[in-house]
């Protein structure tokens, strides 16, 4: 074989494995938070995603529809919580790590701002 070759065959399973690497060390890294005025998915500190507490219509352990994932387990049966938003855009899936702590927060900054 020549050498360009080798180079693939080398370099396709070693660059899988270097993704899944990045990827199963930066998923348990991401973080929710309720802000006063909005909900935010952190990343290691940074924001990554907002979303306004005033365009929330209700949250639910069920799911309906495609939603917007935001995980930061593999295992996400009993973490999972879905805040559904006004209007016709997409659910928001998130996995807290206490599901109904970080929702009784949630409503209750849901209730202070209306």
């Amino acid at each position: 074989m020549s050498l360009p070759w080798q180079t693939i065959l080398w370099a396709l399973p070693l660059g899988w494995v270097l993704f899944a690497l990045v990827f199963f060390w930066a998923m348990p890294r991401f973080d929710f938070r309720v802000g006063s005025t909005d909900v935010v998915v952190e990343w290691m500190g940074i924001a990554v995603r907002r979303v306004p507490i005033s365009d929330i219509s209700r949250i639910s352990k069920r799911l309906k529809g495609k939603p917007e994932i935001w995980r930061n387990t593999l295992r996400a049966n009993h973490r999972m919580l879905v805040i559904y938003r006004k209007g016709n855009s997409r659910p928001l899936l998130i996995t807290p790590s206490n599901r109904y702590v970080f929702r009784n927060k949630l409503e209750s900054a849901m209730d202070r701002a209306s």
